[in-house]
């Protein structure tokens, strides 16, 4: 009678499959989270940015000049106030946002750029005289429960849209 200790082999393999395997899944889940929480942080930015720009427009009766401007870009537009987007905050008699967010890069194909040089962001542009803007994002998923996809969508004052803006 042969008594033998330890794996065999093929024991071994495919031991260190199934693990390798769980290893993959697990790394596939993590990172398909992150990618879904920067979406939802972006999201989020680019909803806070909606509301303030309302509040300013109600006691303006404009949007903010601004053509294909990069938001949260140190140098034009980290604040909004009374004088609309502005590296500083100082000086102005109203202050909507001190920080202007920007997008989080991270993930994302280039697909929304603007800004000199040109670079990934939150774009945003004054129209209509004032009377309307629009505010490309991009996004590394479809949002479930929403018409947002993966790719370019679009913030204007009646709500979010997929696509290119107009």
């Amino acid at each position: 009678m042969k008594n033998t200790r330890g794996f065999s082999l093929v024991e071994a393999l495919v031991a260190f499959g199934v693990i390798a395997v769980i290893g993959l899944l697990a790394a596939l889940a993590v990172g398909s989270a992150r990618s879904t929480s920067r979406d939802a942080v972006r999201l989020s930015n680019v909803r806070q940015i909606q509301v303030v720009m309302e509040q300013y427009f109600q006691n303006s009766s404009n949007y903010p000049a601004g053509d294909a401007l990069p938001l949260g870009d140190m140098v034009e537009s980290s604040c909004l106030g009374s004088g609309g987007f502005a590296s500083s905050c100082s000086g102005m008699d109203t202050i909507y946002l001190r920080s202007v967010p920007g997008t989080l890069e991270t993930g994302l194909s280039g697909q929304v750029v603007c800004g000199t040089p040109l670079r990934q962001a939150f774009c945003y542009s004054q129209k209509e005289s004032g009377k309307a803007y629009s505010l490309s994002f991009e996004l590394e998923h479809d949002i479930p429960y929403t018409d947002l996809k993966k790719g370019s969508n679009c913030a204007l004052p009646e709500g979010l849209r997929p696509g290119l803006c107009p």
